[in-house]
């Protein structure tokens, strides 16, 4: 028994951070001495970006077509760049049991170069998740097309991906906040999310979500979302599922659609059987689906920092295709009292629905990515 609750230690996982923004990552994640219990990968065009971090494993992509000087902003320079390196990245892999790609796009090497990891990783039949973040919409146009591009090729090769957003997380912080500031805080919910998901697949739990649990998580292939909620008591541990539901960096609303969830309790001392059943009902309750896999795991860790904490993963989330602009706008009456759902594929009665919810005079559930999309698709 000793021996099974020392976790799984042929387990490898792979943070791999692509480009800038995914090489501040693994960096952060270094720091934090995650890389005692992962593999953690940079990845960039950048030579003097690559060499100011203190990851071990660090790569150089197209150096004979970017002589290491960046990929200028161009995804289509980071694929060739990720192509001309496909055997380096192949082999950063190879070995792992679960690859996690990391990276910002709507610039160059994150956005052009992570569609290529993944469809490598799916070449080797290897579990592979992205979280990506997308640019504040004030970096323009040019790098949200990007970015939304990005999502769309890697979307067939990737089990399941993540989108963060930075407008989001201006919206959460206020206005006023410091800019290295808000930057921190995005750093510090990546890392709470990739710490948590970390100890769950390495530590063996008393009921434990193992490899073959999040393969079967994963299975349910396309947008999902990921996060974390922390308690001071167990009393308190709702408040922590809340925080882990509404994530307040992802893109899409809710785990309404999900077709497969892990729900993961740690805690520092033996919670109440009726917590734990009263959390999982809590979870069937916000879900469509009656079908959903629930996967509960509960992992006991005295050196916890708090009392309880909670990661959610969900998986097989319906959203909007790009190819379409149809939305189904929840509304509430003028008294504020009933909900109606009204379908249009017109952009001008969106567009009129939108303006009267923006007054204030009611209320809408439409992702954030989503309204982009609408308003790319319009154009």
């Amino acid at each position: 028994m000793k021996e099974l609750l020392r976790g799984n230690p042929e387990l490898l996982i792979t943070v791999i951070g692509i480009g800038g923004c995914g090489c501040n990552t693994v960096n952060m994640l270094h720091e934090n001495n995650l890389s005692t219990q992962v593999n953690l990968v940079a990845v960039n065009t950048d030579l003097a970006a690559l060499n100011s971090i203190n990851v071990e494993n660090k790569i150089l992509i197209g150096e004979n077509l970017t002589n290491g000087y960046g990929a200028g902003s161009d995804p289509s320079i980071g694929f060739q760049a990720a192509q001309e390196s496909e055997g380096l990245l192949r082999s950063a892999i190879m070995d792992s049991d679960i690859v996690i790609i990391t990276a910002g796009f709507g610039g160059g090497t994150g956005t052009g170069a992570s569609p290529l990891v993944a469809n490598i990783a799916r070449e080797l039949n290897i579990n592979c998740l992205a979280i990506v973040t997308l640019p504040f919409e004030s970096e323009g146009r040019i790098r949200m097309d990007y970015a939304l591009q990005g999502i769309d090729d890697i979307k067939d090769p990737i089990h399941a991906y993540i989108t963060l957003s930075n407008d989001l997380l201006l919206a959460g912080l206020g206005e006023s906040v410091g800019l290295f500031s808000a930057f921190n805080q995005s750093n510090e919910v990546l890392k709470n999310l990739l710490i948590a998901l970390v100890q769950m697949l390495n530590e063996t739990g008393y009921v434990n979500v193992d490899k073959n649990d999040f393969s079967t998580i994963l299975s349910f292939e396309g947008e999902s979302i990921l996060g974390v909620g922390k308690a001071n008591s167990e009393e308190e541990a709702y408040n922590a599922l809340d925080q882990a539901l509404n994530n307040p960096l992802v893109s899409i609303a809710n785990i309404d659609t999900a077709k497969g969830i892990i729900f993961q309790l740690f805690c520092k001392s033996e919670p109440k059987l009726s917590t734990y059943n009263g959390l999982i009902d809590h979870i069937r309750t916000r879900v469509i689906n009656q079908s959903v896999l629930i996967v509960p795991g509960v992992t006991l860790d005295p050196n916890l920092s708090s009392e309880i904490e909670i990661l959610i993963i969900g998986s097989g989330i319906c959203s909007v295709p790009s190819e379409s602009i149809k939305e189904v706008i929840v509304l509430k009456d003028k008294n504020n009292e009933t909900d109606k759902a009204v379908e249009s594929d017109d952009p001008a009665y969106i567009d009129e629905e939108l303006s009267f919810i923006n007054q204030g005079e009611t209320m809408t559930d439409i992702p954030a990515i989503t309204r982009k999309l609408m308003a790319i698709n319009r154009d």
